[in-house]
């Protein structure tokens, strides 16, 4: 009987010991001693390419950066990329693949907001830190959420910049909208309304335009007849470059404000001619020009690390996002966890963004890090950073 009994206790010391190392693997997915792996999702192929590599390399050149750095409390860091296409079910099979198979510590990556939104409830549910690389959806980092954080602009913030911006003219009183109504779009516009109506500005409503759009006389025409003093163009760049052309081509003359979907170098760059972008203005997530100052460091480490990458707003969005998990990951520790590293991104404040406009702040009960941004504007020919306030 003492020799039954000390056989059950042997076996039951064992089950012991390899339940908690399960839980201890568990905990330290992605770890070893020397590296921390990190799953990224990008549009790397299909239509949404565009803004797939640059912004990963944006992210990337944070971590490159670190690593020939020494790395992270003696770690460094590896990264597994995976293609999502700007498509939900490739995303959703890409973090299933990355969490399962890869074991990757966290995930980085979305830049496409219909695309990552699945990915949400298998993150929530496998308890993965996740840092969002660009998809501005705000239902991806809405609460309850313990583990999703994003550190640069999200959408519905795009409209209180527009409107706080046009109230500081004395000029502008009536705003029309123009814009898409998909999803992207559409995540826009009840903080716009709202923020032109607190503004005491008049909303003459929305003229809807297709994202695919090769022409849009009517919608110019509509808003001429309102005799707006603003228009807020909330459209993807192919269809936001069309409305300016008809609308320099129509007369159209006012101000015309769009929102982070578009860039004002890639729409010169589509239009072929700065007429058409003479009353252009956009939000951006950036604190100054590429060519400025604030920027320099930057633009220099995207030229070192990846000297054939075009130096272009996009290849910047996943910046403040990396710089935040580099952030996280020396606050967690040594002894690092995946909770550990979750409690150290709550506990992140005013931390500089890089190039973003914002410092970033998380809390426990508020993943958004970032909510300002800056107005951009064409002026002389020239892209030029307005603030926050007209001039």
């Amino acid at each position: 009987m003492m020799k039954s009994s000390l056989k059950l206790t042997a076996a039951a010391a064992v089950a012991a010991f390899i339940a908690t190392s399960d839980i201890a693997l568990a905990e330290e997915a992605g770890l070893t001693d020397t590296t921390i792996k990190i799953g990224m999702i990008g549009s790397l192929t299909g239509p949404a390419a565009l803004w797939g590599w640059p912004t990963i390399n944006g992210a990337k050149m944070v971590y490159d950066d670190i690593n020939a750095n020494g790395g992270i409390n003696g770690r460094k860091i590896e990264l597994v990329i995976e293609d999502s296409q700007c498509q939900a079910p490739l995303a959703l099979a890409a973090a299933k693949k990355l969490i399962s198979r890869d074991e990757v510590f966290m995930l980085h990556g979305g830049s496409c907001s219909g695309a990552i939104l699945p990915v949400r409830d298998l993150v929530l549910k496998e308890k993965v830190p996740m840092m969002v690389l660009v998809a501005t959806a705000d239902e991806i980092v809405a609460q309850p959420n313990g583990y999703i954080y994003r550190a640069f602009l999200p959408g519905s913030y795009d409209g209180e910049i527009i409107a706080n911006f046009i109230a500081t003219s004395p000029q502008l009183k009536k705003v029309v909208v123009v814009g898409n109504t998909d999803a992207v779009a559409n995540v826009r516009y009840p903080k716009l309304e709202e923020s032109i109506k607190a503004n005491n500005l008049e909303y003459l409503g929305l003229e809807p335009l297709e994202v695919e759009a090769t022409d849009a006389t009517a919608q110019v025409l509509k808003v001429k007849s309102l005799n707006p003093d603003a228009v807020v163009l909330v459209a993807r760049p192919e269809a936001s470059a069309v409305f300016l052309k008809d609308a320099a081509k129509l007369g159209l003359d006012v101000p015309v404000f769009g929102s982070t979907l578009v860039d004002l170098q890639d729409l010169l760059e589509r239009i072929g001619d700065p007429k058409p972008m003479a009353n252009m203005n956009v939000v951006s997530f950036y604190k100054s020009t590429l060519t400025e100052a604030p920027m320099a460091r930057w633009v220099d480490m995207l030229k070192k690390y990846y000297p054939d990458d075009k130096v272009q707003a996009a290849a910047f969005y996943g910046t403040s996002g990396a710089l935040a998990v580099v952030e996280a990951l020396k606050r967690a520790g040594p002894d690092l966890s995946r909770e550990k590293m979750v409690q150290a991104l709550s506990e992140i404040k005013d931390m500089d963004g890089g190039p973003m406009a914002c410092s970033v702040t998380f809390a426990a009960d508020d993943h958004e890090g970032c909510k300002t941004g800056s107005i951009w504007g064409m002026r002389d020919g020239n892209i030029t950073a307005l603030g926050d306030s007209w001039k």
